[in-house]
């Protein structure tokens, strides 16, 4: 939940697939998300990295342009910046807030609605950022990939302990790779980083152990964006995506009893069943 002019919203994130399906039928999702969630109190919210998707689709790029330049929804942070923030309150500030803009809510005299959402875009540098991260995709797997020959299961299946254990030791280990001054800070004091502030990293060690070293299902490049689009989960109420993330988001909430502020997952199967009711 976040305060916004002294008023509790809901954040509810689709993923790139609810986004997409939210775009080719806009009228039939929007009714049903208002029965559902309450869009006065819910905001619909995506990543950055979910745009960088659609980019490559041009035409729901430009669909994305006419609808949420007129509809209001959150641009939530990237997993650097999310991470950026956590770090932050590590030192002692207060919330994390991890909308980073409202494309409705921007106003600019002389310019409509879809202008400034249209010149926002080109004044970033989201096209080429968007590029890049999309020519990343596969180094970015390779590299997960060829990392599982370091962490057998001590027997036939992984337990419980074991997922934890990797989940500590590649949690932390990212937090020195991503920012090794504030980790050697850390070690400097004799001190144990304490994951609970870094809840994005956290969430994100367990997707890439449930989806690349228990899943059984051929890996996709498009699981890059899956990982660093779920760490906005912990920042969330609601999420939307497809039907292998839901079961994994649901596994790591029951098994290791995380990822408790999520009030409700849902597939985007589970959205277009519902709404074809």
């Amino acid at each position: 939940m976040i305060e916004i002019n002294e008023k509790i919203y809901h954040l509810c994130l689709f993923d790139t697939n609810a986004l997409s399906n939210f775009l080719l039928k806009p009228k039939e999702w929007i009714q049903f998300f208002n029965k559902r969630y309450d869009i006065s109190k819910t905001i619909i919210c995506y990543s950055i990295f979910t745009l960088a998707e659609l980019w490559s689709r041009q035409e729901l790029f430009q669909k994305y342009i006419d609808i949420f330049s007129e509809f209001p929804s959150g641009i939530l942070d990237g997993h650097e910046s999310i991470f950026n923030k956590e770090i932050d309150k590590y030192k002692g500030n207060k919330s994390i807030n991890p909308i980073v803009i409202s494309p409705f809510a921007i106003t600019e005299p002389g310019l409509s609605k879809k202008e400034i959402l249209i010149k926002l875009i080109n004044d970033s540098v989201f096209v080429d950022r968007a590029e890049y991260w999309k020519r990343e995709q596969n180094d970015v797997l390779e590299g997960i990939l060829s990392l599982k020959k370091n962490f057998p299961p001590k027997k036939v299946k992984y337990i419980k302990k074991e997922i934890e254990e990797f989940n500590m030791l590649a949690s932390v280990s990212q937090i020195g790779i991503r920012n090794p001054i504030f980790a050697r800070s850390i070690l400097n004091r004799n001190e144990e980083i304490n994951l609970n502030y870094f809840k994005s990293v956290v969430c994100t060690s367990y997707i890439v152990f449930y989806k690349f070293y228990i899943d059984r299902r051929k890996p996709q490049t498009s699981d890059v964006f899956d990982i660093i689009i779920s760490s906005l989960l912990p920042y969330v109420d609601y999420f939307i995506t497809e039907n292998n993330l839901k079961e994994i988001v649901e596994t790591i909430r029951k098994r290791h009893r995380k990822l408790d502020n999520i009030i409700e997952v849902i597939s985007v199967n589970e959205m277009n069943r519902d709404i074809s009711i």
